[in-house]
């Protein structure tokens, strides 16, 4: 069977910002939360069970709607995705989280972040790789896009990102995505919550 969905690898990060403006290049500083999945041999842990209604598999290349944390992913689904031999922090150890999405667009990733400053301005951002080679599946596959959602936590929205489709390419290569939220007043805890809209397929 071939492959049946796009796949994409994340890290993330929450910095703070004195400004409001487009996604920067270079250092805003350290972040305040950086969720890197940590480091180790393959297969790296579970995630927690309050951030992906995603099922763990500890297997190199996850089943639609499974995902799996490597340092490394190889030869999947008859080669018809990259090769990754390292995370997007060129650590060999370093763990991603690999996702094959399900067949309708859905939550694979939700983290509370507490005790931020209220009425302040912050930048949420994930490194991400479309791992499906542009070959596959006849050159007809489906491509990821995924809503970033800053939320309160009674679920009122904040912020909310959009991708747009993260396009299949020759050669891997991670690229960053995000955007800049302001708390409102009173407001410490947010909820961070990425989406993919894409339905599944090949």
């Amino acid at each position: 069977m071939l492959i049946k969905f796009c796949t994409i690898f994340f890290s993330s990060f929450l910095m703070m910002l004195s400004i409001h403006a487009q996604l920067c290049q270079g250092s805003l500083g350290d972040p305040i939360i950086n969720t890197t999945f940590g480091s180790g041999p393959n297969p790296g842990s579970p995630l927690i069970a309050a951030t992906t209604a995603y099922q763990y598999v500890s297997g190199d290349c996850p089943g639609d709607g499974f995902y799996t944390v490597r340092n490394s992913t190889s030869s999947c689904f008859g080669n018809t995705w990259h090769t990754l031999v390292t995370d997007h922090t060129g650590d060999a150890s370093g763990y991603f989280m690999l996702v094959n999405a399900s067949f309708q667009p859905s939550a694979f990733y939700l983290d509370t972040v507490r005790g931020l400053c209220s009425n302040s301005t912050y930048e949420f951002a994930a490194w991400v790789i479309n791992v499906i080679l542009p070959a596959s599946c006849g050159g007809n596959t489906i491509q990821p896009n995924l809503t970033f959602n800053i939320e309160k936590t009674d679920g009122t929205v904040l912020q909310t990102y959009n991708t747009g489709s993260i396009p299949a390419l020759n050669a891997p290569e991670w690229k960053q995505y995000g955007n800049f939220f302001t708390t409102p007043a009173g407001v410490s805890d947010v909820v961070l919550r990425i989406t993919n809209n894409s339905v599944g397929g090949c």
